[in-house]
């Protein structure tokens, strides 16, 4: 990556934006801490008193009656988890901006996720009776997620079209998923639909600003991402995965994914993965194996009470990919595009990561991912390496 002469401010950035998650989740959960302190709560019809020994902030007593309390907005009725994530290639440490440089998501779980005006979930629906027929399953899960993600190629500081680089390419989008849990627990079906926008100038005003914080220079070529001026796109995917091992005691889990997916990624894949340490939420909520750049619209599940929950985990998967519209393009005219002899066919992947539970029913969770090259021939022909850092909170 081509930045000032800033020393360290990548390893800064990642450290800052870990302190902030945790701050949010601190700030988030307040009202936890404070109903077991001996500070008085007292509620009547219609509103509620809080007396506190201390003076509380506007700003925490907002939080408190928004997240916290029974109280709730009623736009959260029906919410049963939040999570946010931030993915940066500087969260991999060193100092790069290339490939995928980095991207945003905001997922919320539960029936909220399944209703309403923009939920994509009743297409989704018709979509999975299609593929895998009616299937029996003893719980089903929802989640929304809405989300951009950016691409940029090796030097950004580059006006003109870069042919033998990767292009510049982003998307706008929304996805609604569901799992379909089989009624022994050890399976389930995963499926996701997304709706979105390819080339929206969007992406260049958030990547500049993120430039700006860190002191280096804004990117100069998006307009010749993939699709600039903008393109609809779509893609929907469906995923069977399978529980191997599961310790009684909650120490170790391991699964299989096998996955597959038409659209602005069109491609098959194949995925083992694990987890071990102390945990007792589901084994299917949080699925890293299921990630294609920006982690996949999985609902989260508050864990099961006992001890609070801090693990490791780690996996591999290898794809068969047929199609990638980020280097591709669409049937708008882009300056920058691949053609299919020019990408890689088979890629692998692996990640490693960490969960902790900062508080009750907040996680903070950091992976680190790898990919092989997307392409065959040039410069742009090099492994991908980014950081993921997830925020969870449940209801």
């Amino acid at each position: 990556m081509t930045t000032s002469n800033k020393t360290g401010w990548a390893a800064q950035l990642r450290w800052a934006t870990l302190a902030a998650l945790g701050t949010a989740a601190l700030a988030v959960n307040s009202n936890e801490a404070l109903a077991q302190s001996d500070f008085a709560i007292v509620a009547t019809p219609g509103e509620q008193q809080i007396a506190l020994d201390e003076p509380v902030s506007m700003i925490e007593a907002a939080i408190d009656e928004v997240v916290v309390s029974d109280q709730r907005l009623g736009w959260f009725d029906g919410v049963d988890a939040v999570r946010v994530q931030i993915d940066n290639d500087l969260f991999a440490g060193g100092e790069r901006d290339r490939d995928y440089t980095g991207g945003m998501g905001i997922t919320i779980a539960g029936e909220r996720a399944r209703d309403g005006l923009l939920s994509l979930d009743p297409l989704l629906a018709r979509l999975d009776a299609l593929s895998i027929g009616n299937k029996d399953a003893a719980d089903v899960h929802y989640a929304r997620q809405i989300g951009l993600m950016a691409f940029t190629p090796g030097n950004t500081l580059v006006d003109e079209a870069q042919p033998d680089e990767r292009p510049y390419a982003s998307l706008l989008f929304l996805s609604n998923g569901r799992v379909s849990v089989d009624a022994d627990d050890r399976g389930v079906w995963t499926s996701s639909l997304t709706v979105g926008v390819l080339g929206l100038s969007l992406s260049e005003r958030l990547h500049s600003t993120v430039h700006e914080l860190v002191g280096s220079e804004s990117p100069r070529g998006y307009e010749h991402q993939i699709s600039a001026g903008g393109e609809p796109t779509a893609r929907y995917t469906l995923a069977r995965q399978k529980l191997w091992i599961a310790d009684p005691t909650g120490r170790i889990d391991v699964k299989s994914t096998v996955q597959g997916s038409v659209g602005f990624l069109t491609e098959t894949s194949a995925a083992i993965s694990l987890r071990v340490g102390r945990f007792n939420s589901p084994w299917w909520g949080f699925a890293p194996e299921l990630t294609d750049y920006m982690a996949a619209p999985v609902p989260a599940e508050s864990y099961h009470g006992g001890s609070r929950e801090l693990y490791v985990f780690a996996g591999a998967r290898v794809k068969a990919r047929a199609y990638n519209a980020f280097l591709q393009g669409q049937l708008r005219d882009s300056e920058v595009r691949y053609t299919t002899d020019e990408i890689e066919p088979l890629l692998a992947e692996a990640w490693i990561g960490v969960v902790t539970q900062v508080l009750d029913q907040t996680q903070l969770s950091y992976a680190l991912h790898y990919q092989t090259a997307e392409l065959r021939y040039g410069d742009a022909a090099r492994d991908s390496l980014w950081g993921a850092v997830q925020l969870t909170h449940a209801f």
